[in-house]
């Protein structure tokens, strides 16, 4: 036997209707950024295709148009390569990479996209295969990658990026 009074139960149980109904009104408002799921879904649009032209860039083996896709503040990390960091460091790594090899094929298998407002994190895996441009066997490599994305004056560009190196597929 319940120790409340019989005559506040509806009282109780009003609260937790309530509650209940706040709740269920309040979880789309949580789930949206301030952008809404429209923003947030040409967002993820924007950011998957900022990803093509940096993808079609390493094809094409333009420096610049792959340097356009990246910040100022551009930090790389890279299996057993020490950290590139900078402008600078990132617009080397670019040019020697492009001067060496030829890139015919670069797929990205993107498995989660995050937008938050002015900010993205891809993850997913990468197949690729490097010609070297003086002759040689074309290299193929694959792996997992982390991009994080970060939308400066309208436009969105990789911030940090990771790449860890998988076993070839047999």
């Amino acid at each position: 036997m319940s120790t409340m009074s019989t005559g506040y139960h509806h009282l109780h149980a009003m609260t937790k209707t309530s509650q209940f109904v706040a709740l269920a009104a309040a979880l789309p408002l949580l789930a949206c950024d301030s952008r809404g799921s429209a923003g947030a879904a040409a967002d993820s649009t924007a950011v998957l295709a900022a990803s093509q032209q940096y993808i079609q860039a390493w094809i094409q083996g333009d420096t610049a148009a792959a340097l356009g896709r990246v910040s100022n503040d551009i930090r790389i990390s890279i299996s057993g390569v020490p950290d590139i960091v900078g402008p600078e460091a990132t617009r080397k790594l670019f040019a020697d990479e492009m001067a060496t090899y030829d890139v015919p094929l670069l797929k990205l298998d993107h498995q989660d996209l995050i937008v938050s407002g002015d900010h993205a994190i891809d993850i997913g895996t990468y197949e690729e295969i490097q010609m070297p441009k003086k002759g040689g066997a074309p290299i193929q490599g694959r792996g997992r990658f982390m991009t994080i994305w970060r939308r400066e004056a309208g436009d969105w560009r990789i911030t940090r990026y990771m790449l860890n190196d998988l076993p070839v597929a047999k």
